[in-house]
């Protein structure tokens, strides 16, 4: 992935004057541990933006400063985007020179990029963190699930975008973050379906990658949208990447999620989204330290919902703790 600075301006006057009417969740604020110090947490917030700086959902400056007051609010260390087209969207929207932003390497491949807007999955990171930014997972970008023996071909799906970020405190982690074939969101569709063949062989992929760090004892953190109900007590697919080496850290977190849901010559529909598929999965070191108070859900306001055009994902926000390396 490439890494932009960031140069926003011309945000601050509709923060102030303009997002009066739109309140955010209580949780945007909230801190899991009160009097626990700022330095021994990571905050990583994973959100699909849904088509951000396309001409598919195009956002007005209303729109934009709402989303730029929520990410102000949840101040992410690291923010792993879906669905953002082109490193600029998000200039208008992060804090002027906090965050560096690492776009999948997809982009730099035109034959799986689209002209019309793409769905890049990446990070934003604040500068005085340090990164690595190793190749990406490619290979979860398959145009249909290969047979026994047969190679895979390439489609326009997302790869999963690879960092390595160095905390002040603690052990080097790793985060990959993904969005995932949708159409196979819970058990209840036939495993056999395109879609769910497509998300078996990316389950395939990512328990790879898994191991790899695992064989090396190395922390890691997948988070992104899984585009399936990881918490579904029957599910295959979760079984596949989840175990004693790995853990869902969002199994327990109950989504209440209202969104608006646009499509192409229909009227808007509003649906209330209570069953997540996005989600955190992390290595059992990072796992261990993590309760349910170190995550919550942003809940959009009904009237921001309904007057403004954010997003069918509503952000998941993990305030990671952190060991320190002992000598």
């Amino acid at each position: 992935m490439q890494g932009w600075r960031l140069q926003t301006g011309g945000m601050a006057a509709l923060l102030t004057a303009a997002l009066g009417l739109f309140s955010l969740s209580p949780l945007a604020a909230q801190s899991p541990r009160s009097g626990i110090p700022a330095q021994s947490f990571l905050t990583i917030m994973t959100w699909n933006m849904a088509w951000f700086g396309t001409a598919n959902q195009p956002r007005t400056p209303m729109d934009k400063a709402y989303i730029a007051k929520l990410l102000t609010e949840a101040s992410p260390d690291v923010l792993a985007f879906q669905e953002v087209d082109h490193a600029g969207a998000l200039l208008e929207v992060l804090p002027e020179g906090q965050y560096q932003i690492y776009l999948s390497d997809r982009h730099h491949r035109k034959q799986e990029t689209f002209r019309d807007g793409n769905q890049y999955t990446g990070f934003a990171v604040k500068t005085h963190l340090r990164v690595e930014d190793p190749s990406d997972l490619a290979g979860l970008n398959v145009r249909r699930a290969p047979k026994p023996a047969q190679q895979p071909k390439r489609g326009r799906l997302r790869y999963g975008a690879y960092i390595v970020v160095y905390p002040e405190a603690g052990k080097p982690l790793h985060l990959l973050n993904i969005h995932l074939k949708s159409g196979c969101y819970s058990t209840r569709i036939r495993s056999q379906s395109a879609s769910c063949r497509v998300l078996a062989y990316q389950g395939d992929i990512l328990r790879t990658w898994i191991d790899q760090r695992v064989s090396q004892q190395e922390s890691f953190l997948i988070g992104g949208d899984f585009n399936h109900r990881m918490a579904d007590p029957d599910s295959r697919f979760s079984r596949t990447l989840t175990g004693s080496s790995v853990r869902l850290l969002t199994k327990t977190l109950q989504g209440s999620c209202y969104v608006r849901l646009n499509r192409p010559g229909k009227k808007a529909s509003y649906r209330h989204y209570t069953r997540l598929i996005d989600h955190f999965l992390a290595s059992a070191d990072l796992a261990a330290g993590v309760t349910p108070e170190h995550l919550h859900q942003i809940k959009f306001s009904q009237e921001a919902v309904r007057r403004l055009t954010l997003s069918d994902h509503c952000p998941i926000v993990l305030r990671l703790p952190l060991h320190t390396t002992e000598t």
